[in-house]
């Protein structure tokens, strides 16, 4: 019997749950990846995105070569094009891992529904998260719309289940009769014209990654995980999303790192904290699809933003005269990635400084990031913009000098990305009186953070108070 692996954001061999299941099916396989149009050709698509995404492929196609084995490319819907495919290699089985967000979740469908159509069987797991969100449900059986309960609900759920490795000891060989198939033009193209991505793609990378975290900087995370001066975080967002190492061995290897020395409990504890948001960002993004559209909490839906566009396109450049924000935006331009504490305080800026709507800022970060994940992104945002499940009523809005201050103390990081300011007296980094006198090339600050507070809040009220009135009918 053969089969067909369809790699999606599991670009690995190690750990893949629906990959197992096919090598426990069949006698055949081959892996396969599908470059479908819709989701290369739209506006938002992220160019160091892809490539990083063409480097993952290129390591996955490797380790599958090492194994006797090849990655097939096709280009186009996935829907015709998967069925045509098993057609032609006599396969009859069909494995993939599912999605979280609308797109996915509708394409896997009708992907299912031409698969089965032709007589072939479908093999459905979840791998992106290790729980989804049926999985982890209150009491009262309904979703978590808080993090803190829903955090300690996954962990009494993780707690009580089965995290043992059930990867097959033994592979299926590789389908015998497989020819000459041609890379899409397409792929050939973008990877000729594309620059090379700031942070190397692959299985082998990310788990050099967790190994470096693991050694040293997990110990400290705790404490330096909001300092974008040092090398304290993972960096393992973008391995995560393309799914180059598993979820499930990012847990394993660090609690089995905290057993091994007690010392780096506290970190590692605070650092798998952080990789449940993500578990909670999918389930929020699963059971509630309309928030990739709209407002979580809807009561938001009467804030009245201001866009101005001359302000948008100031963030948008790193050019706001706050040193912090603009070493965040040019840090995401130039590399892809933006430290997770910078990310809060530029959105935090342009929402609540500047009164723009999030979803401008969460589609700017969408063209941008290398780890662009539609739930994280999104929960991201809206959880800066207080629209989203954030616990916390909305007057938290960050003082993006007091965060600079305290967040790159030295000014090492504001220095690193702003070039105007790299001989710039730390204390005049931190401060809205000394900014506008830094230097003839680096702008003064576009608003006043405290006049742009007060105004933040009368928006907030206001919007709350009208939708009360609107729920009392008045």
């Amino acid at each position: 019997m053969r089969g067909l692996h369809w790699f999606r954001n599991d670009l690995r061999l190690e750990d893949n749950r629906a990959l197992g299941d096919l090598f426990r099916a069949v006698d055949e396989w081959c892996g396969l990846f599908v470059l479908e149009p819709r989701l290369i050709n739209i506006p938002s698509v992220s160019w160091k995105r892809l490539s990083f995404l063409f480097e993952c492929l290129d390591d996955l196609s490797n380790d599958l070569d090492q194994n006797g084995n090849r990655l097939v490319v096709v280009e186009g819907p996935a829907e015709t094009q998967i069925p045509r495919l098993m057609q032609k290699l006599s396969a009859s089985v069909l494995s993939f891992n599912e999605g979280t967000t609308p797109f996915a979740r509708s394409r896997d469908q009708s992907v299912i529904c031409s698969v089965e159509k032709a007589g072939h069987r479908v093999l459905k797991r979840r791998d992106h998260v290790i729980f989804s969100a049926a999985d982890i449900r209150s009491s009262k059986g309904s979703a978590y719309s808080v993090y803190t309960p829903y955090r300690n609900a996954w962990w009494k759920k993780y707690s009580l289940s089965d995290h043992s490795d059930t990867t097959p000891s033994k592979r299926p060989g590789p389908i015998t009769s497989l020819g000459p198939v041609d890379t899409p033009k397409i792929l050939i193209h973008l990877k000729n014209n594309l620059e090379r991505p700031a942070f190397k793609g692959g299985h082998q990378a990310a788990q050099d990654r967790l190994n470096h975290f693991l050694n040293k900087p997990v110990s400290l995370y705790h404490q330096n995980r909001d300092r974008p001066d040092l090398d304290g975080t993972s960096r393992l967002s973008m391995h995560l999303r393309f799914g180059t190492i598993s979820i499930r061995e990012c847990f394993k290897q660090a609690m089995e790192a905290a057993h091994t020395d007690p010392c780096y409990k506290s970190g590692v504890q605070q650092w798998l904290d952080e990789l449940i948001w993500r578990e909670f960002y999918n389930a929020i993004l699963e059971e509630n699809p309309r928030v990739l559209q709209g407002n979580y909490r809807q009561e938001y839906n009467y804030l009245n933003w201001q866009n101005n566009p001359d302000h948008f396109s100031a963030w948008c450049e790193g050019r706001t005269g706050f040193p912090i924000v603009d070493a965040g935006i040019r840090q995401l331009l130039s590399t892809g990635w933006m430290h997770n504490r910078i990310r809060m305080i530029v959105a935090s800026f342009l929402t609540k400084d500047l009164l723009t709507d999030w979803k401008l800022g969460e589609r700017f970060f969408f063209e941008h990031l290398v780890d662009g994940d539609p739930a994280s992104n999104n929960g991201g945002w809206q959880w800066a913009a207080s629209t989203g499940t954030d616990a916390q009523p909305y007057f938290r809005i960050f003082n993006p000098w007091k965060q600079s201050e305290r967040w790159d103390p030295k000014g090492d990081y504001i220095r690193r990305w702003v070039a105007e300011l790299r001989d710039a007296p730390v204390s005049h980094l931190h401060s809205p009186t000394s900014a506008a006198q830094l230097t003839s090339d680096y702008p003064a600050p576009i608003v006043d953070h405290a006049n742009r507070r007060t105004a933040a809040l009368m928006e907030y009220r206001r919007a709350r108070e009208q939708n009360s009135e609107a729920q009392q009918g008045v």
